[in-house]
């Protein structure tokens, strides 16, 4: 594509900026009051093709960085009539970004819309010049429309950090591969997030050659701590927010259950009144966006939400983010507080909490943000996303085998294969019952799962959820989606449904009173980073070299910080001397204490994985077609993932420090964690 700009501005931005973007300019970034940091670093690099990884603080204009130079590059090469993508990790953040960036893109005479799930807006029969789609969206498209796709010239992959270090984001990864073999020319690729651990390995897994645009100005942080995170005791915290002329309040919960008790106990007993809206993920996308618009236009209003509003959503501005609870990780934390006061220097949150542990796990993970460090795990790839991209290419051509995969995968992908090959994969698919032989080396869909590919459901690495649409018979909008029914009364959006009938998958319900709470599929396990847990215990004035065994209260508790995986595998390790009593992430209890720590090898990591393959798999996210990998693969993708060698690192590198009476640091928290 055209384009070969000089790679710095001058000392006036905003012109020079002008003059790189003489068609989209006025569109896209006339708003501003003068160019962002990203938005000068990024658009050079993008305009003379280069692939390019943005990584910004939030409201830093990331995406019009991205979306103003993709519009200039297409009509620059208007008369080859090239195309973009931009893949989005949710279907809410691809409709956020059609309400965003449609009117911008009219502006400049390139036609925006959607390809996902729920939206497939053509142009003329085509896609449209720029499409947001999903990575489960662009799978189907390769697949079944591959055609459509070449003259694509740019994606972006937007909010990477969702995908990225999980069986989506590795499918993505793929996709981009079979995305090049079916375009004229190598499309130029883009990848933006506010919130990456490392953002040079994550440019060198999506991107070649990269550039990295990586531009400071994050906000200071100040956190103000709320005792009690009941409905009454949120209440509360309301009341004194409102107070103080906060007026548009967002509470972030860790469960579904949560949001919908909150909400429905908060409506109307504080004076925000009955603007108080939920938003989860099992919540109809009507019902999702209804909250949204609601929350925008409304004066004052408190929403509750889980992540799912994490994402740059436009819900309007923020005056306060208040967090019931501690989140499950940094990235979380700072995706949450990053939605508040976005026009200033600071960001201004609270955290209500029940228990001087989780006092503790969110001043240690606001101290992390402060200082930028997301304590993550470490990147590991999920081969499972291979038995689903070989189930795609089989349903697709009618048949699959050896070579036919082997082109479609990228040379890494082989080496994460190993010690199997692909032959090896489709003959473990062919015994799991996914593939059948047909001769000639060639394998075919077996019956069962050819229907579930025609029906489009295995483009997606996200587990198959059995859940019931509860409808609303009048309108026939899908108000949510629960697991069971065990009363004729329940609750969604904070509201009460009387179920009316019930038949193959479908409640119809109208709305009621006084219902109990709907039961929610479970969606994973949250697990505790090994770095994450050792800060944790650091924070108690553990060494950073050292473990303590303190003998507390009659007890012997051990701050071990090996965090989830560590701790399942310091249990086993410790099984044979039947000391322990109880264990988390950040401690063990234990009947004695012990004399030395454990020494694990290798040999112990190994044994350990295949000792407990199914949990461990489980705790790693591996994907939902983990299992009909060669068990070997099985074993060594697992290893990996649960990073099972650096924490018997740690041990063997730690000496144990036994303390017979507390830190004034330990004392609070040791009995809770």
């Amino acid at each position: 594509m055209p384009g070969n700009p000089p790679s710095d501005l001058s000392s006036n931005p905003s012109s020079d900026l002008r003059r790189l973007l003489p068609r989209t300019y006025g569109a896209f970034l006339a708003r501003f009051p003068a160019a962002t940091e990203v938005q000068r670093q990024a658009i050079p690099a993008i305009l003379r093709g280069a692939d390019t990884l943005l990584s910004a603080p939030t409201a830093s204009g990331k995406t019009e960085a991205f979306a103003a130079p993709t519009a200039e590059l297409l009509l620059a090469a208007q008369a080859a009539q090239p195309q973009a993508l931009f893949v989005s990790p949710t279907r809410a953040l691809a409709n956020d970004l059609k309400r965003r960036l449609e009117g911008r893109f009219a502006d400049v005479d390139l036609t925006f819309g959607r390809y996902t799930g729920e939206h497939k807006e053509r142009v003329a029969g085509q896609l449209p010049a720029v499409t947001v789609t999903t990575p489960e969206a662009l799978d189907a498209l390769l697949a079944r429309r591959p055609h459509v796709l070449r003259r694509v010239r740019l994606i972006v992959l937007d909010e990477v950090h969702v995908l990225d270090g999980t069986p989506r984001g590795d499918q993505v990864r793929i996709l981009l591969h079979r995305l090049e073999q079916v375009t004229e020319l190598r499309p130029q690729r883009i990848v933006a997030s506010a919130t990456l651990p490392d953002p040079a390995a994550t440019a060198e897994r999506y991107l070649r050659e990269p550039t990295l645009v990586t531009a400071g100005g994050g906000r200071k942080i100040t956190g103000k701590l709320f005792v009690g995170r009941t409905s009454q005791a949120l209440a509360s915290h309301l009341e004194e927010l409102a107070a103080h002329g906060f007026r548009k309040v967002l509470v972030f919960c860790n469960r579904r259950a949560d949001v919908e008790d909150h909400a429905s106990w908060l409506r109307g007993r504080t004076r925000f009144g009955a603007a108080v809206f939920a938003h989860h993920g099992s919540l109809g996308q009507a019902e999702r966006e209804r909250a949204e618009r609601q929350f925008l236009t409304a004066e004052a209003a408190v929403a509750i939400a889980t992540m799912t509003l994490e994402l740059g959503i436009d819900i309007g501005s923020i005056d306060y983010v208040l967090l019931a609870g501690p989140p499950p990780s940094v990235m979380n934390l700072m995706q949450r507080i990053g939605r508040g006061n976005r026009r200033t220097s600071r960001t201004r949150c609270g955290y209500a909490v029940e228990s001087p542990t989780e006092e503790l796990l969110c001043r240690t993970l606001l101290a992390a943000a402060a200082q930028g460090e997301l304590l993550a795990s470490g990147y590991a790839f999920r081969p499972s996303v291979i038995v689903q991209q070989a189930i795609v290419i089989a349903g697709a051509r009618g048949w699959i085998d050896a070579e036919v995969l082997e082109r479609a995968l990228p040379r890494w992908a082989h080496k994460a294969l190993l010690p199997a090959t692909v032959s090896d994969l489709l003959a473990a698919m062919v015994d799991t019952k996914l593939l059948e032989a047909s001769g000639g080396g060639r394998f075919v869909l077996r019956e069962a799962i050819d229907q579930r590919y025609q029906i489009g459901v295995c483009h997606s690495n996200l587990a198959d959820e059995a859940t019931l649409d509860v409808v609303d018979r009048l309108t026939g909008d899908i108000v949510g989606h629960v697991a069971t029914t065990l009363s004729p009364r329940l609750r969604l959006a904070g509201r009460g449904r009387t179920i009316v009938a019930q038949s193959a998958g479908r409640i119809l319900s109208d709305p009621g009173r006084h219902a109990e709470r709907a039961q929610f599929v479970a969606r994973g396990i949250p697990t505790v980073s090994l770095a994450l847990a050792r800060r944790v215990v650091q924070t108690l004035d553990v060494e950073p070299d050292a473990i303590h065994q303190v003998l507390h209260a009659g007890s012997v508790v051990l701050l071990h910080g090996l965090g989830t995986l560590g701790a399942l595998f310091l249990e086993s390790l410790l099984r044979t001397t039947g000391t322990v009593q109880r264990m988390t992430p950040y401690v063990a209890h234990l009947a004695r204490p012990l004399q030395a720590l454990p020494t694990p090898t290798h040999a112990l990591v190994v044994r350990h994985v295949q000792e407990h393959a199914a949990k461990l798999a489980q705790l790693c996210a591996m994907g939902p077609w983990h299992r009909h990998l060669p068990q070997a693969v099985c074993e060594r993708a697992v290893a990996q993932a649960s990073g099972l060698d650096a924490v018997a690192r740690v041990l063997v590198a730690c000496r144990l420090v036994t303390m017979e009476t507390t830190t004034v640091a330990q004392a609070r928290y040791l009995g809770s964690l």
